[in-house]
C-alpha cells in the first residue's frame, strides 16, 4: 500500500502544489491588480499541463517504441 502512495505522490506532486497554492490567500502577484494578478496561478497550471504531457509522451513512447531503419 505504501507504493501505491508513493508513485500516486511521485506523479501528482504538482498537481497538489498547484491546488495548494491555488487556494491559498498568499500569491506571489495579487490577484487584486487587473490581468497580472492571475499570472502566477496560470503559469503554474500551464507548468503542470507541460509536465503531464510531457510525462504520458514519455510513457507511450516506452510503451511503443519506434523503429530504427537502418
Amino acid at each position: 500500500m505504501k507504493e501505491k502512495n508513493k508513485n500516486f505522490l511521485k506523479k501528482h506532486w504538482l498537481d497538489i502544489i498547484a491546488i495548494i497554492y491555488l487556494l491559498l490567500p498568499i500569491d506571489l502577484i495579487p490577484d487584486a491588480i487587473p490581468l497580472f494578478g492571475f499570472t502566477d496561478d496560470v503559469f503554474l497550471i500551464i507548468i503542470d499541463l507541460i509536465k503531464t504531457y510531457y510525462l504520458d509522451s514519455k510513457r507511450r513512447n516506452a510503451t511503443f517504441p519506434t523503429e530504427e531503419k537502418g
